[in-house]
């Protein structure tokens, strides 16, 4: 809202020139009139006042018609601010909307963060426990296999030329593993049958 206020300075118009007009052709009159005779200088006299009523109406009515043209242009201007006014009162309703729209979605968007922030948190309590729980296995764990280990006794077979196929640094082959599940008959050890 503009509010310095503009210079108003009045223009010539036809009534000022028609006082100034009748002020200078009386006062004109008026001052040949003040050689002549007393009766002369009574009517110049009298022409003196008329050429000042004259001039005195003539800027009365220019005052009047100034005065109606400065209330004219300041209802205009009070118009123009009060529209101004308005306008910028819609505009910051508006802003106001706007904010008050972006509020909200910050609140639900902030409810939300803290809700995740809860469920993280009881999600990560949950993991320090689990976490708890496998340290305490572990160490049960490591416990028991740094226990003392015996070496149970071994069966063996009657054959003690027998190679032990599990003794190698590898593992039996297939066809180790087929003389494994079919084992040789020795003579002395043949069945009879009936």
């Amino acid at each position: 809202m503009n509010t310095a206020v503009t210079p108003r300075k009045a223009n010539p118009s036809p009534l000022r020139r028609y006082a100034w007009l009748s002020l200078l052709s009386t006062a004109v009159v008026a001052v040949a009139a003040a050689f002549g005779g007393v009766w002369m200088v009574r009517a110049g006299v009298a022409v003196a006042v008329i050429g000042g009523f004259l001039a005195c109406g003539f800027a009365w009515r220019e005052l009047r018609v100034t005065r109606t043209t400065m209330m004219a242009q300041q209802s205009a201007d009070s118009r123009r601010a009060g529209e101004k006014l308005h306008a910028e009162r819609v505009q910051h309703v508006r802003l106001l909307q706007v904010l008050q729209a972006r509020n909200g979605e910050l609140r639900s968007k902030l409810t939300m963060s803290r809700a995740e922030s809860a469920r993280l948190a009881q999600e990560a309590a949950q993991l320090r426990g689990d976490k708890a729980a496998l340290q305490v296995q572990l160490s049960e764990h490591q416990a028991a296999a740094e226990a003392e280990v015996l070496a149970l006794p071994r069966r063996v077979s009657g054959r003690g030329d027998a190679v032990d196929l599990w003794d190698g640094d590898a593992a039996p082959t297939v066809v180790e593993l087929q003389a494994l599940a079919n084992p040789p008959e020795f003579p002395g050890e043949q069945r009879q049958h009936a």
